[in-house]
């Protein structure tokens, strides 16, 4: 008898550690530990826009994009004012006339919250122009991915339309045409 309860609380503590061990807290979790990374700011907006390195963007601005759990977001991005557009910016700063010394390209990925943009116009910030119509067609729903080559450096104003008349606009900075970017850090 003495030996059936020790055999009956070794395979109960067994089991126990196995199910413990297996589950290693997670179903407890609740929230993604990619939202709760702390967001960094990095070069790349102005004029009250922030580029934002390491914490993930709203949820739905990431369809298409995968994370691994803990891992900081990987691709820069930056919310429009109001709040319903994002633009990612691959290229971590845009440089004029899209020369880069590195080869890369002054690629965005466009996000607005409830359908894709449907009409991307970029300005110097406070001047009527010149004018650049950023173009690209929809993906994964409500995204636009484009190249972005504006002609001068400095704050430029690009205004995202969509969903007939909603607007957001996002500031970025440009930099000289030849000028190479400053990159996150790889621990961004």
């Amino acid at each position: 008898m003495l030996l059936r309860q020790k055999l009956w609380r070794v395979a109960i503590t067994g089991i126990v550690v196995i199910v413990t061990g297996c589950t290693n807290g997670t179903i407890a979790r609740q929230t993604s530990p990619i939202a709760s990374l702390p967001a960094q700011e990095i070069s790349g907006g102005c004029a009250g826009t922030q580029v934002i390195a390491r914490g993930a963007p709203p949820d739905w601005a990431q369809a298409g994009f995968t994370a691994q759990p803990g891992s900081p977001w990987r691709v820069p991005w930056a919310l429009g004012k109001p709040g319903d557009a994002l633009a990612y910016v691959f290229a971590g700063q845009l440089v004029a006339q899209g020369h880069r010394p590195d080869g890369t390209s002054n690629k965005i990925l466009w996000v607005a919250r409830s359908a894709p943009p449907e009409r991307i116009e970029g300005r110097p910030l406070g001047r009527s122009g010149p004018v650049v119509e950023v173009l690209g067609g929809a993906t994964n729903g409500n995204q636009v991915p484009t190249i972005v080559d504006v002609p001068t450096p400095g704050c430029w104003s690009f205004s995202v339309s969509w969903d007939g008349g909603k607007r957001s606009t996002i500031n970025l900075d440009v930099l000289p045409a030849g000028a190479t970017p400053l990159r996150p850090s790889p621990s961004v």
